[in-house]
């Protein structure tokens, strides 16, 4: 049953990137140069539902959150490449499957770069680790143990963070936010 819970999250999910033309690499730039935020904002709002949806679920049924601890270099780093692999190839890992399902040739290269990247990644890690995962080791943080809060109480309040930040953004340069749109 997992599975199929899991197939159909996937599904719903695809569709939606799709809606918001996220497998397009024109859209996605537009994005980067703060044209049109239609996919920030998607994402804005998965993630605010992922999180209370979640944690809200954790208080129903045992869960196991697989907290990462924190490594300050490792994360500057990891988001550097990926940044730069964004901008220059208009996919992130997720839209990228989205557009070699449409056909998009351009992402199965972008698919066919992250697993080398991630192969490259893995052999160099034994020389990485003491260089940007031992230094500035935080530990395994969260938002909700930082501000001493408990976890559904944090996601809660980052989804009012997030939703309250996509009413307040336009969706394209010069028109004016959702809340104003009558």
């Amino acid at each position: 049953m997992a599975l199929l819970y899991g197939l159909l999250v996937g599904v719903v999910m695809g569709v939606l990137l799709q809606r918001v033309r996220a497998s397009s690499p024109g859209m996605i730039l537009s994005n980067l140069r703060l044209q049109n935020l239609s996919i920030i904002k998607f994402m804005a709002l998965t993630i605010a539902v992922g999180a209370v949806g979640a944690y809200a679920l954790s208080l129903f049924m045992p869960m196991h959150f697989d907290i990462k601890p924190t490594y300050v270099l490792g994360v500057l780093g990891g988001g550097l490449v990926f940044g730069v692999g964004f901008g220059l190839g208009g996919y992130c890992p997720g839209t990228c499957v989205v557009g070699a399902g449409e056909g998009r040739k351009d992402a199965l290269f972008a698919i066919l770069g992250g697993i080398v990247g991630a192969i490259v990644f893995t052999f160099a890690y034994g020389a990485l680790e003491p260089i940007l995962f031992k230094p500035f080791d935080l530990g395994k943080i969260t938002l909700a143990s930082v501000l001493h809060l408990n976890p559904v109480v944090a996601a809660v309040g980052l989804a009012a963070v997030f939703i309250g930040a996509i009413a307040l953004m336009p969706t394209e340069r010069g028109a004016p936010p959702a809340r104003d749109r009558g």
